[in-house]
């Protein structure tokens, strides 16, 4: 397998491959070297609503596999299934992944030409956000299809409840075989921590991987028993990098379930901190660097430091993902896997004076969001749709032709993807952050952009933000003209009328108890509270 995306690139019979120094070059000679022979240092030197919860719970383990199925779909599927038949999934997330920074985005100078290709043979949705631009609140709502307001999961390190009802579970008992790999941040505070077999998976019936933390040049993480993942990677020569590890983890599932129908996830750490490339990808240097011109002037030498570092994850990352694509192609599987990659959150490195996540701008709230599944998902698509991150669940399901458990607050947009489907009108998304921050007293609190718990409604031309109260309005963009954010119209009172309208509707329907802290979920639940949750 090359160790880059092989395959045509844009029709014209050619395949790509990377050269010693980053540059694409054209090969139309034979294939890269096969992937399966390479040890993983050569491949790194190569560049390569609480009712219908419950109901569901104690149904879905009684339920036929069929029953969980869409009209008109079958029950069974193969490397090389019938067109009417359940397509595979291949769901990759980065963590801290920004929307601009890729060879198709608006920052210059990072390279990403397998993700590029993927863009041309998908759908790229322009407009996705996250619902909370933070590690374990939004991984939870792109599990849950429901907002950290509604499941407990506003902070960091803290367990999804096992009465929420995750699309994993739904894909198993609907027959698939599921898998994951890599960072969970979803069972609590152990650090990296084994996610043990059973209800903490969350319908994911093998798992390669650990709990949480960033460690990506040391072995890190458990197998499926417990044991230690270096076992796996033993034979691997040096430099070990974690996400060609997990890619080959993935890889080597897709092979043992090619027979049927599978769903892999597979969670990569790049490109958050620590902003540490393998040498290989080490190749950015601080004085090509073009920044956003949002970051202020006394912000800029730590941007640029930073952004050195995480120009290389992402372009390692870049690799590996070409590295998923070439084994899809020569499987067979291409043709009816679903693609999808996608971030929790976004990286603020140094815009507006700030940095990482957490905040409602561009940086950290817009996330990236490319799904491909070729005949059904027309390639070259832009999709303008406002996407929210708890859309991913429904949107998953009826691309894959299975029912929506009817808990999720997110709505099926897969209409704005599939071909011959109806688009949905979206004319707004409901994000969130800071939920843990406690509202401060009314009369003496300032009009700061930074302080307090916050709420953002994102239109087709708008984003609005309110701080520690509903009716604080503190930052209003007009994103159409002023796209990096630079002219807060928060002072226009004409405008904002009919967006704080809208904003706190959304309250109202999701019960969001705003500006007050809500419910939060523990850190730890026993078996016998899953079961007394579950029954």
């Amino acid at each position: 397998m090359n160790p880059a995306y092989a395959g045509n690139s844009a029709g014209n019979g050619q395949q790509w491959k990377f050269c010693r120094f980053g540059k694409m070059q054209a090969n139309t000679n034979a294939p890269g070297p096969d992937v399966d022979s390479l040890s993983l240092g050569e491949i790194v030197n190569q560049r390569t609503t609480d009712q219908q919860r419950r109901t569901f719970l104690k149904q879905s383990g009684l339920t036929a596999a069929s029953a969980l199925l869409a009209p008109g779909l079958g029950s069974t599927g193969s490397a090389n299934q019938p067109e009417n038949q359940r397509p595979n999934l291949l769901f990759v997330l980065a963590d801290q992944w920004r929307f601009s920074s890729f060879g198709h985005g608006t920052d210059p100078l990072v390279r990403t030409p397998n993700f590029d290709r993927l863009t041309e043979e998908g759908a790229l949705l322009n407009r996705a956000y996250a619902a909370n631009p933070v590690c374990t609140p939004n991984r939870s709502c792109i599990l849950t299809g429901r907002y950290s307001h509604e499941t407990g999961m506003i902070k960091n390190d803290i367990m999804l409840p096992p009465a929420e009802i995750c699309w994993p579970e739904i894909f198993r008992d609907a027959g698939y075989t599921t898998h994951y790999v890599g960072k969970w941040h979803m069972d609590g505070d152990p650090k990296p921590g084994f996610v043990p077999p059973g209800w903490r998976r969350r319908g994911f019936e093998t798992f390669e991987g650990f709990n949480r933390g960033h460690v990506y040049h040391e072995h890190w993480g458990f197998d499926n028993e417990g044991g230690p993942l270096a076992a796996l990677a033993k034979d691997y020569d040096d430099p070990y990098y974690e996400p060609t590890l997990q890619t080959d983890l993935a890889i080597d599932f897709m092979k043992r379930s090619s027979d049927s129908p599978f769903a892999c996830y597979l969670s990569w750490g790049p490109p958050h901190t620590p902003f540490r490339p393998p040498k290989t990808f080490d190749l950015y240097k601080s004085g090509e660097m073009e920044l956003r011109p949002n970051v202020p002037r006394r912000h800029r030498k730590q941007a640029v430091k930073d952004l050195v570092g995480y120009y290389g994850l992402c372009e390692s990352l870049d690799h590996e993902m070409g590295r998923l694509m070439s084994y899809l192609e020569e499987s067979g599987l291409a043709e009816n896997t679903l693609v999808v990659f996608t971030a929790d959150h976004g990286e603020l490195a140094g815009s507006h004076g700030k940095y990482r996540k957490g905040e409602p701008e561009d940086e950290s709230l817009h996330v990236p969001l490319i799904m491909r599944l070729p005949g059904r998902i027309a390639a070259g698509q832009q999709v303008d749709t406002l996407f929210n991150s708890i859309d991913l669940m429904p949107t998953l399901l009826a691309t894959c032709g299975l029912k929506d458990p009817g808990t999720c607050t997110g709505r099926d947009l897969s209409g704005a993807l599939l071909e011959g489907e109806p688009s949905p009108s979206v004319d707004s998304v409901y994000c969130e952050g800071k939920l843990t921050a406690a509202p401060p007293n009314k009369k003496n609190a300032p009009n700061n952009a930074n302080a307090g718990s916050w709420r953002s409604l994102v239109t087709d031309r708008y984003k609005l933000v309110v701080r520690a109260d509903e009716n604080r309005v503190v930052q209003l963009f007009d994103l159409q003209n002023d796209p990096y954010e630079m002219e807060n119209l928060a002072n226009q009172a004409a405008v904002q009328g009919e967006l704080l309208t809208e904003l706190r509707d959304w309250g109202k329907r999701t019960n969001d108890s705003f500006p007050a802290v809500p419910n939060k979920a523990k850190v730890l639940y026993s078996d016998e509270e899953a079961a007394a949750a579950r029954s």
